[in-house]
């Protein structure tokens, strides 16, 4: 049973079923890269940092149409926050071949893909959530 290292608390969840099983196959995707990296599988890591990335990116892509859908009134903000964290995304790669090569700590990666989610999850779509709770109202 692989180790958790990070949960997404309760509290992150947005109420919208494809945004939070994408948050959670994320967060899955986080702690099998943790798993991984700890027992030095560097090639399997990485596959696990690529589908991470695509996961973000197929998720950015979901989300927007899913806010384009409910009229949210601030979706161009959201998605200009979905474009930050894509420019930190291949920055990842990076990270890991820095593990590789014994130059940094596989806990500093873990806190960068964590990073990366939670830009998305708590900063951008808590704003979303509140509409969303609004609408239902």
């Amino acid at each position: 049973m692989p180790r958790i290292i990070f949960e997404l608390p309760d509290d992150l969840l947005i109420g919208h079923m494809l945004i939070d099983n994408d948050h959670a196959k994320l967060v899955r995707l986080i702690n099998d890269t943790g798993t991984v990296l700890q027992k030095k599988q560097y090639q399997e890591s990485t596959c696990l940092i690529m589908e991470f990335i695509d996961g973000m990116k197929h998720h950015f892509v979901t989300e927007e149409a899913i806010l384009q859908e409910t009229n949210f009134p601030w979706i161009d903000e959201h998605i200009m926050s979905h474009r930050q964290v894509i420019l930190k995304l291949p920055r990842l790669i990076d990270e890991c071949e820095k593990v590789m090569d014994g130059q940094q700590a596989w806990n500093k990666l873990i806190d960068d893909l964590i990073d990366c989610l939670m830009e998305d999850a708590f900063k951008a779509d808590m704003v979303f959530k509140t509409f969303l709770t609004q609408q239902c109202s």
